[in-house]
């Protein structure tokens, strides 16, 4: 009967394996250890479940009654180890822990090890889930550079943060006025954004409105002023490079050798 659940267990091992199964997963659909994972993993099921022959070690099985007096107590397995351990048992840890999970499915008992700082048990189902997460890169790049993102992503992130539709639109509107070169549609978006209730949009709005004929010409002009910024930005970061270590005329020759 042993060899034939050794048998039955073997072949539901290497069945998993053959499916790409994680060894984690087998563990615990199995309610097995990782070394006997490992064991059965290659070979002859027939050959490997029969016994072996001489005196065989006893393992958590012999103390049934004790494990399963102290799973009801919800006794932590570290605490049911050492008490097993002193009434003589030898087996591993791994294979103990496999031993009460075989024991909580197969008699059903409600094990709650957790408790709170006043010493009261913690069910499983009073645990809070860990909430919806989102990496801020990767929104930032679906909101920004218009990256694909899931849906279920996005539903989550406009549920908790209603003000990110407005921050999203805010950005399409204002990348419209560039693409039309519209001088009517920079206006309305001025006109519209300034009473926006989110604080960083107001003031961007209000900033165009005090500049407006700088923006206006940036919009309708073919023209760009970005290489002049570029030389000054690389100039910039010569200075801060050099910072305590040359004069102005080692600048002067480091700016014209970068050019």
């Amino acid at each position: 009967m042993a060899e034939q659940r050794r048998y039955e267990e073997i072949v539901r091992i290497q069945t998993y394996l053959a499916e790409g199964v994680a060894p984690v997963r087998i563990k615990d659909i199995l309610h097995t250890t990782y070394y006997r994972i490992r064991r059965y993993a290659r070979g002859d099921p027939l050959n490997l479940c029969r016994f072996t022959g001489g005196e065989r070690e006893p393992g958590a099985s012999q103390y049934r009654d004790k494990v399963v007096s102290l799973l009801m107590q919800n006794t932590p397995k570290k605490d049911m180890l050492v008490e097993i351990s002193m009434l003589g048992y030898r087996g591993q840890r791994t294979a103990f822990e496999a031993y009460c999970r075989k024991l909580i499915v197969e008699l059903g008992i409600s094990y709650q090890p957790r408790r709170n700082s006043a010493g009261v048990p913690i069910s499983t189902s009073d645990v809070k889930p860990l909430e919806h997460f989102v990496p801020t890169t990767d929104f930032l790049r679906y909101l920004w550079s218009g990256e694909t993102m899931e849906l279920a992503d996005v539903d989550y992130i406009a549920r908790k943060h209603p003000r990110v539709l407005e921050i999203q639109q805010c950005i399409l509107d204002f990348r419209k006025v560039y693409n039309e070169k519209s001088v009517v549609l920079l206006e309305y978006f001025i006109e519209r954004y300034s009473s926006s209730s989110s604080k960083p949009i107001q003031s961007f709005a209000c900033g165009l409105r005090s500049d407006f004929e700088a923006v206006k010409n940036s919009v309708i002009s073919e023209l760009s002023n970005g290489f002049v910024e570029g030389n000054n930005n690389k100039i910039k970061a010569i200075k801060r490079m050099m910072y305590g270590r040359a004069k102005i005329d080692l600048l002067r020759v480091k700016v014209l050798y970068a050019r």
